[in-house]
This record gives C-alpha cells, structure tokens and sequence, in this order.
C-alpha cells in the first residue's frame, strides 16, 4: 500500500482528529512524523537525526547570529533555511524569498533562518539585511526544564492503536510537549513584534507548525511558498481529516497553476481559492539573466567537444546510492555520454564511491546552473523534474523503486518534455536516441507548471491579500 493510501486509511478510519492534549488536536503536527517514517523519507530532519550534545554546543555560536536584529518591530517576518541560498551578482541571495524581500523594503522584513547544516554564512556575503537565526529559539528549548513532564493525551489509546497496526515506534509524548512549548514561545514572540504577515518556505515541521499556529491564533495572516513538489502523492499537502485550520498556512504561493488541481474535492489541506501561482524568482533569473563567467563557458565547450551528450542528475536524500548504483552501470555502455551529478550536499566527500571518468561533481555550479547547460536532467522524483522543464531542459526519470512513475506519471504526461526508464540500458538507449524539441518548445508545452514573470505575479497576489478583507 502507498503511503498516500495508509494516510487516507488512517484519517478516515480513525478518529485522530479527537486526540487533544489541553484541548488541542495533536495529530495535524504529529502526522507528518507518522508519515515520514512510514514513508521513509528523512523529511522530518528535526526528528530523524537526533542532535548530540557536541552539536548544539557547536551550533551555540547561531545564538548570536544578527542577534541585535530583534531589537526593533517588523511587518513582515519570514522563515527560512540556508539550504535555500545561491550565488547571485556576489551575495548569497535567498532563492525563493529574495524578490519579495525587495518587493516589501528590506528594512520591513526580518528573516529567521534555520542552519540546515549547523552554519550559517557570514553576513558580509548575504543579501539579507535583517536575520537571525531559529537556534535562539531552539536554545530555549534545550533549556526548558519541562521536556520531560508528563502530559495526559486524550484519546491516546488511537496513537497506541496506530502505531501497533502500522509498526511505528514513535515517542509522541516528546513530540508533543515541544510542541507545546514552541507555541507557547512563539505566541510571546508574535504578540510583541505583531508582523502584519508570517511566510514560510516549508510547513510541515514541528518548530515551524508551532509558529504557524501561533501566527494564526495572533491574527498574524501565514502564507507558505513552494519550495519543492507538491501532487497528490506527499502527505504533507494531502489531508483527509477535519483539522483546526491554526496548524496550517492561510495562503499558498506555488510555482504554477497546475498545482491548484491538488486542492479541492477531499483533500482538506487548504482553500483552493488561496492558491496562488507566482512562479519562481530564482528560475526567472537562472533562465533570463544568469550569465555564466568564461571559465564555465569554457568548460562546457570543452564537455561539448569530448562528449555527445551532457547530462545533470539531481541526486536525493535517501536515494543517493541506490542513483549512484544506477549511474555507474549506466556509464559502461557509452563512454561519450557525461553524466554530471548533483549531490544535495556539496560538502560531501564522494571519493569513495569510485566515479568512473565520465561521471564527474561540479561544485563550483548549483543544481540549476547546471541543468541548463545540460541536454538532459535526470533525477528519480526530485523537483527538480518540475523545474528543469521551466529551463527548456527535457526530463529522463529513473523510476528506482517506482519513486518516479509514483510521485510524477499522472502529472509529467507529455513524453515530448518527461520519459520514464527503469534499467540502465533503457536509460542509455534513450539518451542517444531521443531527439528532444527545442529549449522554447518545452518550456511552452511545460508552461502549467511554472508562471513566469514572478515579480509581477509575486506583486498581484500580496496585493490581493493585503488589501481584500475577504481572503
């Protein structure tokens, strides 16, 4: 059974919305927990990788981060993540959030960024005027002497039941009481900087769904952005249950129209009519004004004249040596096909893995940068395969254990722009055979997915919302 199958089992068979703890439900912050594990997915960061003692001493120093930033009032407080920053005209600009930053004055938003790697980047190469970072909150938490009192849930004997049938072990007491106790942070912290407006890059995090909800509980209007796929198959935009609409952003800002076919019928996750397409900042810049220095120009002349075919891979979380496998035995059978993988941390020592000559990193590129210079993307259901179409850049998706026909084969249709493979000789067959449209073609034939011009469509919708009392 898919997981999106067990999910809609669960929300309507049991009665999870009746598990409370002081009167609120638990199950809106605690299924995306359930669903990750159940998945597999390693979503839930703050979850699955445990944070030892030496960590948060190292992450300490994050306290301090632009902390005289909170000195004053904001109308407008973003959260947010360093995985989102690339290297645009010399500062490392936030890739979903920098055209609204610009669009609202940089001296009316303060951004709270969450080290995803324990550092955030010095100030002096950042665009962002007014930061912190989520470790002050989270050093409260580390502090808080309550995490270990006892709370009485009602209804528990659903969770227990839910776990059993499922084979979950999941220790929800501790899941809940930090919760709780984020809510409580976050509603003094709303109630005395009163933003006019919450945004966020990705809902579905206990820390980030205690500010939400305490956001929405202060008046507070909460609006998430689209940071990667959302269709009918992640659980996270998937809801089956009658939830209180606290725990969940108001208004959604997504890349296309195409996705506002998720909504709507029985899925409970959001009010179709505060759907907006806005299309995409940093897709709009990689693809009209991006200009690539004369080393990279070079180098990929040079790929050009050495190889037949370029291709990127994005790789992912959780599936990265299961594609690496793939690719390796992909390589052998032509060796003038140059497969350039993308990993998600470039940090990361890949040496070990024994790249044959024609799989090589760029590190010096970002996933984007790289995408489009090449004639293919590759990926296994990343959403990158939504985005590199947007670049006039075909997708080939590896449908490892049938991760990509799963998450993209009702949505990515049109065999002119995505193709499915699921051996490697498939792959290659594909590779030196396809003859793809032109970059504008594809873009046209992608065009659902993706609206272009982000800053006027950013424009027209934070309008609609500040200014319509009906929203």
């Amino acid at each position: 059974m898919d997981t999106i199958d067990i999910i809609k089992e669960i929300e309507t068979t049991y009665d999870v919305e009746s598990i409370e703890v002081n009167g609120i439900q638990i199950w809106p912050f605690l299924r995306s927990i359930y669903f990750g594990f159940i998945d597999n997915t390693n979503l839930n960061v703050e979850y699955y990788k445990k944070i030892t003692k030496n960590e948060k001493l190292f992450r300490f120093k994050n306290v301090f981060y632009g902390l005289g930033a909170i000195s004053r009032k904001y109308d407008y407080v973003i959260f947010s993540d360093t995985m989102e920053r690339r290297l645009c005209n010399g500062k490392y600009i936030n890739k979903i959030f920098e055209t609204l930053i610009e669009e609202l004055g940089h001296d009316n938003i303060l951004l709270i960024e969450n080290a995803a790697y324990g550092t955030h980047y010095p100030k002096s190469v950042i665009s962002t005027k007014n930061i912190i970072s989520l470790e002050l909150f989270r050093f409260f938490w580390y502090l808080n002497p309550l995490k270990l009192n006892l709370i009485k849930i009602k209804n528990k004997n659903i969770l227990d039941q839910i776990n059993e049938k499922y084979s979950i072990n999941i220790e929800y007491n501790k899941l809940i009481i930090k919760f709780i106790f984020f809510k409580k942070l976050f509603g003094i912290f709303f109630s005395i900087y009163k933003p006019k407006i919450m945004l966020i890059s990705s809902y579905y995090d206990i820390i980030y769904q205690a500010a939400i909800y305490s956001a929405n509980k202060k008046g507070v209007k909460t609006i998430e952005f689209q940071h990667g796929i959302i269709n009918e198959e992640h659980y996270a935009y998937n809801i089956f249950g009658d939830f209180n609409r606290m725990f969940f952003p108001k208004y959604l800002f997504v890349f296309g129209k195409s996705t506002k076919k998720v909504f709507g019928k029985n899925n409970k996750f959001i009010d179709k009519n505060n759907v907006f397409p806005v299309g995409y900042m940093y897709l709009d810049y990689i693809d009209y004004s991006y200009r690539p220095n004369e080393d990279i120009i070079t180098l990929f002349e040079n790929f050009k004249e050495k190889y037949t075919k370029i291709v990127s891979i994005s790789s992912q979380i959780g599936l990265e040596d299961d594609i690496i496998n793939f690719l390796k035995k992909a390589s052998e059978y032509d060796k003038r096909i140059l497969y350039i993988f993308i990993p998600r941390n470039q940090n990361k020592d890949y040496s070990c893995y024994a790249f044959p000559s024609n799989i090589i990193t760029l590190n010096k590129l970002n996933v984007y940068e790289t995408i489009k210079y090449s004639d293919f993307h590759v990926t296994v259901n990343s959403s990158c395969a939504i985005e590199a179409p947007a670049l006039g850049v075909p997708n080939i998706l590896i449908n490892i254990k049938n991760e990509s026909k799963r998450y993209y084969s009702k949505i990515l249709t049109n065999p002119e722009v995505t193709r499915f493979v699921d051996t490697p000789e498939e792959f290659v067959n594909l590779i030196q055979n396809w003859a793809p449209k032109s970059k504008e073609e594809i873009k046209q034939l992608h065009e659902g997915f993706y609206t272009k011009n982000h800053k006027e469509s950013l424009k027209k919708a934070l309008d609609k919302i500040l200014n319509d009392t009906k929203l």
